[in-house]
C-alpha cells in the first residue's frame, strides 16, 4: 500500500512538473559598461499596442528593479528600460559571455566578443537596460517560448514569472545598495 501512495505521490508532482515555465533565458550585456554607477531609471513605451500584457510585464520589471534598489524617475534616470514581446518565430544573434556577476568582479577570461546564432520559437520577451545619457544598450535578457501554448490560459502571474527569471540573469544592484534576497519576488 506505501508503494502505492508513493508511486502515486511521484505521478503527481510529475504532473505539477510539466506546469512549470519551459523557457529559454538568457542575457547579453556590454562589457564597455560600468555597472556600479548606476540608482534610478525610467521606461521606454511598449512596443506593440497589448495593453495588459504591457501593463503586466511593466509592473513586474518595476517589481525587478526595486528590489535591486533602482529608483524609478522621470529626472535625468541613469538606465532606461525598454521591452518588446515578440510572438513570432525569431532569429536572433546572442553572445557566448562569462555570467554578468563574473565581469563586474573582474574574474580572468577572454573578453572577446563570442556570437552564436539562435532560432527561438514560441516568441520571446526582451528586456533591455540602456545608458540613458549615450542611449547605448547595455544589458539584454530574454526569455523565448513565452507563447508556445497561446490558446491555453496563462497562469496567474505567467509574466511576472517570466521577467523574474530574465531578471535572475541580472544579479547586480544599484549603486549604493546591499544585495538582499530576491527569489521570493
Amino acid at each position: 500500500m506505501k508503494k502505492i501512495y508513493l508511486l502515486l505521490a511521484l505521478f503527481v508532482f510529475g504532473l505539477a512538473g510539466c506546469n512549470s515555465l519551459k523557457l529559454l533565458v538568457d542575457n547579453d550585456y556590454s562589457y564597455d559598461t560600468d555597472f556600479t554607477t548606476y540608482k534610478d531609471y525610467n521606461f521606454l513605451a511598449c512596443e506593440i499596442d497589448t495593453s495588459f500584457i504591457c501593463t503586466e510585464i511593466q509592473d513586474a520589471i518595476r517589481r525587478q528593479m526595486r528590489a535591486r534598489g533602482y529608483r524609478l524617475t522621470d529626472e535625468s534616470p541613469g538606465l532606461l528600460v525598454s521591452y518588446s514581446i515578440i510572438r513570432e518565430r525569431v532569429e536572433y544573434k546572442g553572445y557566448n559571455q562569462p555570467t554578468l556577476e563574473r565581469w563586474v568582479n573582474k574574474y580572468d577570461f577572454d573578453n572577446t566578443y563570442k556570437t552564436q546564432e539562435f532560432n527561438f520559437g514560441g516568441g520571446m520577451i526582451l528586456v533591455s537596460l540602456l545608458d540613458a545619457e549615450s542611449s547605448k544598450l547595455i544589458w539584454r535578457g530574454y526569455a523565448s517560448g513565452v507563447f508556445n501554448r497561446s490558446k491555453v490560459k496563462k497562469p496567474i502571474n505567467y509574466y511576472r514569472n517570466v521577467v523574474r527569471t530574465i531578471f535572475d540573469q541580472y544579479p547586480l544592484f544599484a549603486a549604493g545598495e546591499q544585495p538582499r534576497r530576491l527569489s521570493s519576488l
